[in-house]
């Protein structure tokens, strides 16, 4: 009896242990199975967000290209303007026209644009 006692348990425990070893090994499965799903679906997401990223930063750098290309005219167009006006206000002043000094080309610190808004540069 003791011995059949013995048996059933033996069973038991080892078909207990079977089962847990079975649901461990198939629950670490899952979670393989799991991880791989994710780690796929986030290549997926990789791929078009390079390239995204690269098309911004194209349009990035054509674009800063464009902003500088427009300062170097402004910077340009300034120095032709206050030479200009500088000889203008001469020529007047020689002829007799009290003519006050041209306003600044640059942004005044007080928030008035000044002539900016003329040139459309700002300094």
């Amino acid at each position: 009896m003791i011995s059949e006692l013995a048996s059933v348990l033996g069973g038991l425990v080892t078909g207990v242990g079977g089962v847990f070893a079975a649901g461990v090994f198939s629950r670490r499965k899952r979670r393989a199975d799991a991880v791989q799903v994710l780690t796929a679906a986030a290549a997926q997401m990789v791929e078009p967000l390079s390239r995204q990223v690269a098309a911004m930063a194209a349009e990035l750098e054509a674009h800063r290209r464009v902003v500088s290309a427009a300062e170097r005219r402004c910077r340009l167009a300034s120095t032709q303007h206050s030479s200009w006006d500088i000889v203008v206000r001469s020529s007047l002043l020689d002829l007799g026209v009290d003519v006050p000094p041209p306003p600044p080309l640059t942004r005044d610190p007080s928030g008035d644009q000044g002539r900016e808004g003329v040139t459309g540069c700002s300094s």
